[in-house]
């Protein structure tokens, strides 16, 4: 960030009978001017998706995340380590963000859920296979959120479960496991694909939307003038 960047967002904020917000919407368009070049993204969405373009039809973020919970630390890295419980040195196939019990643990991309319940030392367990190449897995949770079955498609950051100590832990925390055609690799340091643009079949819609989003915008500016 440099001196002179300017953010826009644009979202919508919910207020009740009494005035008081009770709900603050997803951004629908972003945009960052960094050192006079201008970085505008749309948020798109459809049966299928909710995720951010830019002008062009490509997508604003990875297309997984590699810390899928937020305020926590890193308490135990991926690779070999002594076991907190055996004893022995052993490969920690993961990485641990510790982080009270109740924390909100999110999806790390788009996927369908492969697997939830109990997964014997991991304890209350959650695998997602985002495409035939990516899977991640979530353990030692204290619960599941509502409507997280086997089956279930989920979105890049939806709340899935929550953290805990079930199974071989020593304390509430993730156990986080990143998975590339089908061996284990450290979440932290993969490369991770660029998200995918959106797709030939819906470019015409995309733009379509862009388009009537930036008139949209016009309207707002040119009242906002208006009142000042």
């Amino acid at each position: 960030i440099y001196e002179g960047d300017y953010f826009e967002a644009l979202f919508t904020r919910r207020k009740n009978d009494q005035r008081k917000t009770v709900q603050i919407d997803d951004p629908e368009y972003l945009v960052l001017s960094s050192r006079g070049t201008p970085l505008v993204y749309y948020l798109y969405s459809n049966d299928e998706l909710s995720e951010y373009f830019d002008e062009n039809g490509k997508g604003m973020t990875k297309s997984l995340m590699k810390t899928p919970i937020n305020g926590a630390r890193l308490s135990s890295s991926y690779g070999m380590r002594k076991h907190p419980i055996s004893g022995y040195n052993k490969l920690h196939k993961g990485v641990d963000f510790a982080a009270p019990t109740g924390t909100p643990i999110f999806a790390a991309g788009n996927g369908i859920v492969e697997y939830v319940g109990r997964n014997g030392g991991y304890g209350k367990y959650i695998r997602i296979r985002h495409d035939s190449t990516y899977k991640t897995a979530y353990a030692h949770l204290n619960g599941y959120k509502k409507g997280i079955s086997s089956g279930v498609r989920v979105k890049q950051g939806q709340i899935i479960g929550y953290v805990g100590s079930t199974g071989r832990s020593t304390g509430p925390h993730l156990h986080y496991e990143f998975r590339v055609g089908g061996n284990h690799t450290n979440p932290l340091t993969v490369k991770l694909p660029d998200a995918k643009p959106i797709s030939e079949v819906e470019k015409e819609e995309f733009f379509d939307y862009a388009i009537k989003m930036i008139n949209r915008l016009d309207e707002l500016f040119l009242k906002l003038y208006a009142e000042v």
